[in-house]
């Protein structure tokens, strides 16, 4: 068939191959090629690509192979003989290439602050651009090239491209790989325009670029999953606590009263049950301390509550006070005036004041006793002079 040189040279193989180099290589002037119409045929000569023809019937003349004439200029006198390689060039669309990662992608998942392997597939679509580059760069002296071989052929840059826009879209988007799949579209269109810059140096070109699914490994997928239902049961009971304040505050709105209010009568009430006068008298101090607020004033109103009880006043440090001091004897510590409030407002008073600077009432003589400090107090009072006590609560 070699010897043969008015053969007409034809590629009539499936699209199972994308390269074809034809078997024939001596020919003449007389010689001629017929190119199918989704193919081109790239005369090849001594290593180096010459000239290329489109779909069609050619005549192997000085017309047709103005590259080769110029490498053999005196080849065309008559119907000299000529060797040159031929190969075939497939040009139509291979769909439905399968891939995968072939090792997974280590990350940590920024949901869930887990180590997580991630492996992903799906399918492509390739066809050749660029004839002569194709032949050159990545087929060059095999007799067949086809899709096995693309797809090895590619298949670094590709999977190095595929990794990274996946790890870079988890972490930049804050996405767990369990969410990710939300935005496969996005991505395999990301991954396509990526892969055409690198493969557009090859002659080729991607006509889609699908990402079917991406997903955890196994084992890291039931950590995820365990993770999910331990976090679900913590918002059930965060739900159940929120909900359960909200109808306590709802209640207390209605009955009139705050949850300062409440937790007062609650301490109140346990210093109640104290025993002895002492703990009564400690343990009302607290509560009114804590139920107004004075978190510092705590010790000061026990510590009043229990002069009155024991009939003297006493300094902080322990030493019992002479009447009108206005230093300690035992620390030498200043001597802080006693505070004393109005009987009809509450407001703070002067000690020996008659008449309340801010309602003007007049301060009356006691006839009944404090249940929060044990100073007498007038019975028309609403409120103890000494420790602000409001009688009618």
């Amino acid at each position: 068939m070699s010897n043969n040189l008015l053969d007409v040279l034809r590629y009539e193989g499936d699209n199972s191959s994308i390269v074809h180099k034809h078997k024939i290589q001596d020919f003449n002037t007389k010689s001629q090629i017929i190119v199918g119409e989704s193919q081109e045929a790239l005369f090849y000569k001594d290593g180096q690509a010459l000239d290329l023809f489109g779909p069609g019937r050619h005549s192997l003349n000085s017309d047709n192979l103005p590259i080769l004439k110029r490498v053999f200029s005196k080849l065309f006198g008559g119907t000299n003989p000529f060797q040159c390689e031929v190969f075939f060039i497939n040009k139509v669309s291979v769909l439905a290439l399968m891939w995968g990662t072939d090792s997974p992608i280590v990350m940590k998942d920024p949901k869930y602050k887990l180590t997580v392997r991630v492996k992903s597939f799906g399918d492509m679509g390739i066809r050749v651009v660029d004839s002569r580059k194709f032949v050159v760069k990545v087929v060059g002296a095999l007799d067949d090239f086809g899709t096995d071989q693309i797809k090895r052929s590619i298949k670094g840059m590709a999977m190095q491209s595929i990794k990274d826009t996946i790890a870079k879209a988890i972490i930049n988007k804050g996405l767990s790989v369990t969410e990710i799949s939300a935005c496969l579209e996005e991505l395999s269109n990301d991954i396509k325009v990526l892969l055409n810059t690198h493969l557009k140096e090859l002659g080729l070109e991607l006509e889609n670029f699908h990402i079917n699914n991406i997903e955890p490994d196994d084992s890291d997928r039931e950590k995820i999953r365990e993770l999910e239902e331990e976090l679900a049961h913590i918002d059930i009971a965060a739900h159940k606590t929120v909900r359960m304040g909200e109808a306590a505050a709802a209640a207390r709105a209605v009955q009139g009263f705050t949850y300062q209010d409440e937790r007062k009568f609650d301490v109140m009430q346990a210093a109640a049950q104290n025993e002895g006068v002492a703990g009564t008298m400690m343990g009302a101090g607290m509560g009114v301390g804590m139920g107004f607020g004075v978190g510092g004033e705590i010790g000061k109103v026990a510590s009043q509550a229990m002069n009155q009880v024991n009939g003297t006043d006493k300094c902080e440090c322990g030493a019992i006070l002479a009447s009108g001091a206005k230093f300690c004897s035992g620390c030498g510590k200043p001597v802080a005036p006693k505070k004393c409030f109005c009987i009809s407002c509450g407001a703070e008073l002067n000690a020996g004041a008659r008449f309340c600077s801010s309602c003007g009432a007049e301060q009356v003589s006691a006839n009944k006793i404090c249940p929060n400090c044990g100073t007498s107090v007038a019975s028309a009072n609403r409120f103890c002079h000494s420790c602000g006590h409001d009688f009618n609560k």
